[in-house]
């Protein structure tokens, strides 16, 4: 069972029939922009203690020889009590809900934050707000001869002035999104904790992101084939089978194309700000910056919907080949040399791949690139001679990626000329680099097997 998301767009306040004072849309607006800049707070707040309480714990076990008892030092550890003091117009639950998403991010971190490989993360002003699964209520109800799905959300405390909790009207429009709505009211389908999302795009628009459980479709799977996925630099992504010849790849022209035209439009409102007109003059370096900022969010929807069109063809790919494994590199020390990679979120690439197959049951799997790119996934051999050129693989040993084959029998040779078996014309079968690469990729357990054949010069790099 895995877990999927329907995002709905806010309408409008739903005020009931019978309501003495309506709530309008600057009311509630303001209101949701109160609890989440509460949110943005709280969550850095409680990230900035989790970092605070660890580094405490360190050094107390270096004096004491023993770590510290939390019971022991409530004033650094019962965040709570502190968030909810600090923002008592907040429902308790939305704040504790915030505490519970700085510290799981902290949980995740952690280990790179200490080892210097990160830096602590902090948390925007347009976070979403968690919303628990008790403290809303969907509701289906007419209005105007119309069905139309509220929502009734827990914002407020009882400390606020203001009422504590809001009915917003949800935008509906696919058949599948009221299903899925329709099941959540009758019970069908569990309750889960959701989001409500600000969007800062042309006018502010508010949005409600309701997950659901998801049933993985039932595919046939064959847990011995593996489909390996190497995110490369001749093509932007590559793809090939442990048990077969079949590839494929993902150009990526379109990629770079854009980024051309986006750094070419970034430094064009750059040099233009300094002759803007009237109205971007006066008003702040904010509203000078405007454009930049614009197109700042265009190219980050860029990336995100080029990162979910290559997770679902990829997933695709390997649902039709029955592939049960997925295998990747671990790109956590990619370099700067890779034109794909560089600046790309290739770490939200392989989340959605990895969420994309579970939905089918296929594994995925990360492994360590060394040396898979000078491998030869013929015969072993490794050699960084292997690659005359970035985009050519030729093994020095067996010859894979420089082989003549006959037309007629189908046997290789090394050399030009008729085929030495049948007298028949030769053609030269050149290799791909990056083919080559994912083919290792798609071996199993490639990281043994290299680790064996280097011996004593096995030495990957750390990771940064």
């Amino acid at each position: 069972m895995s877990i999927k998301a329907i995002r709905l767009e806010i309408l409008k306040p739903y005020n009931e029939p019978d309501t003495a004072t309506p709530v309008t849309w600057n009311e509630l607006g303001q209101v949701l922009r109160d609890v989440r800049y509460a949110c943005s707070k709280t969550e850095n707040y409680a990230i900035t203690k989790c970092y605070l309480w660890e580094q405490f714990k360190i050094e107390y076990k270096n004096n004491n020889g023993i770590f510290p008892n939390a019971k022991d030092f409530k004033e650094m550890t019962d965040l709570y009590s502190q968030l909810t003091a600090m923002f008592p117009d907040v429902a308790a639950a939305i704040v504790n809900q915030a505490d519970q998403v700085a510290t799981r991010k902290w949980n995740n971190e952690k280990k790179d934050v200490l080892s210097l490989r990160r830096s602590l993360t902090s948390f925007k002003l347009d976070v979403p707000i968690p919303i628990h699964n008790k403290s809303y209520k969907l509701r289906k109800i007419s209005e105007d001869n119309k069905i139309i799905y509220v929502i009734n959300v827990n914002l407020l405390s009882k400390k606020s002035e203001r009422q504590t909790t809001y009915s917003m009207v949800l935008k509906v429009k696919d058949n599948s999104s009221k299903t899925i709505l329709d099941r959540l009211i009758n019970k069908e389908l569990s309750p889960k904790g959701i989001q409500i999302i600000g969007s800062n795009k042309n006018r502010q628009k508010w949005f409600c992101l309701i997950p659901y459980d998801f049933t993985e479709k039932d595919t046939e799977l064959n847990p011995d084939r593996i489909m390996g996925i190497d995110l490369g630099i001749a093509k932007a992504v590559y793809y090939a089978f442990s048990d077969s010849y079949k590839r494929g790849y993902i150009e990526g022209g379109e990629i770079e194309h854009f980024r051309k035209s986006v750094r070419a439009r970034r430094i064009a409102i750059q040099n233009q700000g300094k002759y803007c007109g009237d109205g971007r003059i006066g008003h702040g370096v904010k509203r000078r910056l405007q454009p930049v900022e614009a197109l700042r969010e265009k190219e980050k929807n860029f990336r995100n919907l080029t990162n979910h069109r290559y997770a679902r063809r990829l997933v695709e790919v390997a649902v039709k080949n029955h592939c049960g494994v997925i295998q990747m590199e671990d790109l956590t020390s990619i370099t700067k040399d890779n034109t794909f990679l560089k600046d790309w979120p290739y770490y939200d690439l392989q989340t959605k791949i990895a969420e994309k197959a579970s939905e089918y049951g296929i594994v995925f799997k990360k492994i360590n690139p060394y040396k898979t790119s000078q491998r030869c996934s013929r015969c072993g051999y490794i050699d960084s001679e292997n690659r005359p050129e970035q985009s050519v693989f030729v093994c020095r040993e067996c010859g894979y990626g420089n082989m003549y084959l006959c037309e007629d029998c189908n046997k290789e040779q090394n050399h030009a000329g008729k085929c030495d078996s049948c007298g028949g014309v030769t053609n030269l079968i050149t290799v791909n680099a990056d083919y080559n690469a994912a083919k290792n990729i798609a071996t199993k357990d490639i990281e043994q097997i290299i680790k064996k054949t280097m011996g004593k010069d096995y030495n990957p790099p750390k990771k940064k």
